[in-house]
């Protein structure tokens, strides 16, 4: 299964999921208008003076502030340290002189009405309160636009890794589905060859088997009933194999009805008892699996019987794998809600799962 491959990481400056709307860009400026006015006019009891003011301030602050963030910025994020403070000496330096003219013939050579006397010249009180007040905004707005851009990128972020986790857990699953039908296929094969009379009941659970791979496996969540009826179907299909040779002992212990689980997450042991207990056992074997469940755990215990140990009993579910089931269980419910022990003696092979719910 082939997974395309997204940048995980984005520059906040060009990152479109980061945008923000037009229309609130235009609120947010409006808004700030009309604050510092209000906030300047209520301070020199001069609303006029203080709207006339920040009419010619605001165009400053608003092109100095997209400057900023969109042109110079990147040059620092991209390693262009010196060319983002050289830009950004003479972008400030061109605001204030430009700014300076506009407000010198618009105020009818005042710039600085506020202060004692008449300021008409290009002063170092003049540029100080002027570029101060400019680095205050472009620092307020930028701060605004990153703190925006690190929540996109974080839902973004989210968003990728919940999309990552369901086609991996789609490809496990898709791994064990074709491994059981290959094994019950060849169950299948091996009856017709003997022209068996349980090669029927064997095609019926099959089917139905088949059918809920299909249709049932997909959900996020199954409820634990119906999970234990597939595996009934799963341990008849079995059985039909090994006459009274095998015993296969069922406990289940269920106080309510309301569990769900994870699809296809307790099968592999069970295949993986017939697989080691029924295969090395010549005779007397057994397999025995308890089920109790509560509404916040589940407890699954299966046992199987092994008489003649084979060089090595790998640590794997007919090909998948405990790595294979782990991930699952991980991927799931995460490593703190589940544990699972596998342990070997002697005689018997042990497989104990729980899960937190």
């Amino acid at each position: 299964m082939e997974i395309k491959k997204r940048r995980l990481f984005r520059n906040p400056t060009y990152n479109k999921i980061s945008s923000i709307p037009i229309s609130s860009q235009i609120l947010f400026w409006i808004g700030y208008f009309t604050f510092n006015t209000i906030r300047w006019g209520s301070f020199y009891s001069d609303y006029a003076y203080s709207f006339k003011s920040n009419l010619i301030e605001f165009p400053f602050h608003i092109a100095l502030s997209y400057i900023f963030i969109f042109y110079l910025l990147p040059k620092l994020f991209n390693g262009k340290v010196i060319d983002f403070f050289t830009l950004l000496v003479i972008s400030l330096g061109l605001a204030l002189v430009l700014k300076f003219l506009v407000a010198y013939y618009f105020t009818s050579g005042d710039v600085m009405p506020e202060y004692a006397g008449i300021t008409s010249t290009l002063n170092l009180a003049y540029a100080t309160s002027y570029l101060l007040g400019q680095i205050y905004v472009i620092g307020f707005v930028t701060a605004i636009k990153l703190a925006i851009d690190w929540i996109k990128q974080k839902e973004y972020l989210t968003e990728t890794n919940e999309m990552l986790l369901e086609n991996e857990l789609k490809y496990l699953r898709s791994q064990i589905q074709p491994h059981f039908f290959f094994n019950t296929l060849n169950n299948l094969y091996s009856l017709t060859i003997d022209k068996s009379d349980k090669a029927p009941d064997l095609i019926l659970k099959l089917s139905d088997l088949m059918k809920y791979f299909l249709y049932e496996t997909g959900k996020e969540f199954q409820t634990l009933e119906n999970e234990i009826s597939h595996i009934k179907d799963y341990i008849e299909i079995e059985k039909l194999r090994y006459d009274e040779n095998l015993k296969v002992n069922f406990n289940i212990n269920i106080k309510t009805k309301k569990v769900i689980v994870k699809p296809l997450i307790l099968i592999p042991l069970v295949e993986n008892a017939f697989k080691h207990g029924a295969r090395n056992s010549k005779k007397n074997g057994y397999i025995t699996i308890d089920l109790n469940a509560t509404s916040n755990l589940l407890d699954f215990r299966i046992e199987n019987s092994f008489e003649k140990p084979t060089k090595k009993i790998k640590a794997q579910i007919g090909g998948i794998g405990l790595t294979n089931l782990k991930k699952r269980l991980d991927l799931n419910y995460g490593p703190d809600f589940f544990n699972l022990d596998i342990i070997k003696e002697k005689n018997k092979y042990i497989a104990h799962l729980k899960i937190k719910l």
